[in-house]
């Protein structure tokens, strides 16, 4: 949620200043975000005609105030861990295994399990650890969201 909140501040205010590519704001009126209210903004910003009158900066200038509102997150609160991660730490803590456990002649797939089963268990912890801190996608006002249905 906190990226979230961050990638459209960031985009709106590299918008407004010229500062972003040809591209960037094409993606970002473009690509869905997970977080009801700030998917409102994204649509909201969409809405807005180009090129940009001052009363399209106004509506922008407006919409970054909200998304900044939205992303008044604790910081007290930590952050997600991200599942490549722990599944990419698990993966090299089972190539690590595997490769002190390699035969020589016996092929290159067969202790596969020593590289599988670690990233499984990386991908668990992670999973694991943001469930039990209520972050990510297990944040309570996320959860609520999900339960309504996305907007």
């Amino acid at each position: 949620m906190r990226d979230e909140a961050d990638y459209v501040i960031e985009t709106i205010t590299a918008f407004l200043k010229g500062s972003s590519g040809p591209w960037d704001w094409r993606r970002f009126t473009l690509s869905p975000l997970r977080d009801a209210e700030l998917e409102r903004i994204r649509r909201c910003a969409a809405a807005v005609e180009l090129p940009l009158d001052t009363e399209g900066r106004a509506v922008l200038q407006d919409l970054l105030e909200q998304a900044e509102l939205v992303g008044d997150v604790d910081p007290a609160t930590p952050k997600p861990w991200h599942v490549e991660a722990g599944a990419g730490v698990g993966l090299l803590v089972g190539t690590v295994l595997w490769w002190v456990n390699y035969l020589p002649g016996a092929g290159l797939f067969h202790n596969l399990h020593l590289v599988i089963l670690p990233m499984g268990v990386g991908f668990f912890i992670v999973t694991l650890r943001n469930s039990r801190k209520k972050v990510g996608a297990y944040n309570p006002r996320i959860v609520a969201q999900n339960k309504r249905g996305r907007v």
